[in-house]
């Protein structure tokens, strides 16, 4: 505010008539004084809100890279031909908490969805925590969470309880839902009938709670051999539950004992899509629907003691896996949950003493940017498999190759299957005059990832010869 000071009036006088006139006084105004500015405070500094992520929050898309919609992930159907189900890559996690470096092994595989159950899940003391910790390293890791519901030693009120403390209490929005563990390996007499019977009733329980929820059954260990009555519970399981099941869960461990012959146990791999064709046939056979089918669980093994060369934690388990998984894709299977993800035993993709990841976990590495279009191809290469997917949403075509043989193989990729297919080629189709050459060592798998021109942008290579020098796989070393 500025403050003027009121002047001094000055009156002239008059002059008489005959005095002489004398100049008029000249005003002078005293000057005008300003008061001295008031300071003015700096201005308060108010930092910007950030607000702390919410590591329960629900992502748009889900496998990292590949992008997949939630919404279409969640939406498990039999995929079309040509087609692979967005759920299909997944892992299987029984020993929580789950530590940082845990969480980026498995995050660098871009998998869609994990899996927490197993036969230890169904024994020991439920921990409430241990459900809010999965559910919030799932989300982390971008993977949609799978909970199997125990079905040993609780009941149906227990099943529904967990879903209404997941969907309702906690709202973490978890789809997907299983009902126990391998009970098909009670051998106690009525344990079958008994199985079958009271399943229904923890599906309609779980349902009351959320009905948006998908349940997956009947999770069998190994007896869904149809064609040995003796030996199935999956086909009485269709024949009560057919019409409430959501997706038909089995475990897939196909090597027993000593049953040590690499060839034996590769050959296994190459009648994948023969078996899953068969069991898509008799479920809707039974059923009168499509259901989609699901192993929750798979590995070349179940004995997690053994180190052996039928073991999970050998080399030829994840040429198996690498195959295996290339052609379950193409065979229309909805989801695959590899067993497990870390852990001491020969089961576990990664070995949590040593840090070692086994091959199994570079078998995953091969898919890890492989899409949900298959891009048809043909091997004209002894003992070389071929799988090829593409990823519209990010252009990359991912080709897979495994080379089952004991020798090298030398050969062509020709982006073309339009050619004349000969001996000594690998034939694609995708339109393109690009033929490269290529040379797998023996006992092998290898990955390349091209971009929307085909150029190659990754590869990695895996053979038996590095694994047994103790040798990472080679990675961008082609071309």
């Amino acid at each position: 505010m500025v403050i003027t000071a009121t002047p001094e009036m000055v009156v002239a006088r008059l002059p008489s008539a005959t005095a002489t006139l004398s100049p008029t006084a000249t005003y002078t105004p005293t000057p005008t004084r300003t008061a001295t500015p008031t300071a003015t405070a700096p201005p308060t500094y108010t930092p910007t809100h950030t607000p702390t992520p919410d590591p329960f929050a629900l992502p748009s898309t889900l496998g990292g890279t590949r992008a997949f919609a939630r919404a279409d992930v969640l939406n498990l159907r039999n995929p079309k031909p040509l087609r692979i189900s967005p759920a299909f890559f997944g892992v299987g996690y029984w020993a929580p908490p789950m530590g940082k470096l845990a969480r980026q092994e498995l995050t660098a595989l871009q998998l869609t969805v994990i899996r927490w159950g197993g036969e230890n899940f169904e024994l020991e003391k439920f921990e409430w925590s241990d459900l809010d910790r999965f559910i919030r390293d799932a989300r982390q890791m971008n993977m949609e969470p799978l909970i199997q519901a125990p079905y040993a030693h609780h009941d149906p009120a227990f099943a529904a309880e967990m879903v209404r403390y997941v969907n309702v209490e906690k709202k973490y929005d978890v789809r997907f839902w299983s009902i126990g563990n391998e009970e098909d390996k009670n051998y106690r007499g009525g344990a079958r009938e008994k199985f079958i019977q009271s399943w229904r009733s923890y599906r309609d329980a779980m349902k009351a709670v959320d009905p948006r929820i998908t349940i997956l059954g009947p999770e069998l260990a190994f007896a869904y051999n149809f064609t040995r009555p003796e030996q199935d519970w999956l086909t009485p399981f269709l024949q009560v539950n057919g019409d409430a099941v959501d997706v038909v869960s089995l475990h897939r461990y196909p090597a027993h004992g000593n049953q040590a012959s690499i060839a034996t146990l590769l050959r296994d791999a190459t009648g994948t899509t023969s078996r899953v064709r068969a069991l898509r046939n008799h479920i809707r056979a039974v059923t009168g629907r499509d259901i989609p089918l699901a192993f929750t669980e798979m590995n070349l093994s179940s004995d997690w003691r053994d180190f052996g060369e039928n073991s999970g934690a050998s080399f030829t388990a994840g040429l198996w896996l690498a195959e295996t998984l290339g052609q379950m894709a193409e065979a229309g299977v909805a989801m695959v949950s590899v067993w497990s993800a870390r852990g001491v035993d020969s089961l576990a993709l990664v070995s949590a003493k040593e840090e070692i990841r086994r091959p199994t976990y570079y078998a995953l590495k091969l898919y890890a940017d492989y899409g949900d279009r298959v891009v048809p191809a043909a091997s004209q290469v002894q003992n070389v498999t071929v799988h090829a997917a593409r990823n519209p949403r990010n252009g990359k075509t991912v080709i897979v190759l495994v080379n089952r043989g004991f020798d090298q193989a030398d050969f062509k990729l020709v982006l073309n299957s339009g050619e004349e297919q000969k001996a000594g080629g690998i034939y694609f189709d995708l339109n393109s005059r690009q033929r490269m050459p290529f040379t797998l060592p023996a006992q092998s798998m290898a990955t390349l990832t091209l971009d929307e021109q085909l150029q190659v942008t990754y590869s990695m290579l895996f053979a038996r010869a590095m694994y047994d020098a103790g040798q990472p796989p080679l990675e961008n070393y082609y071309p």
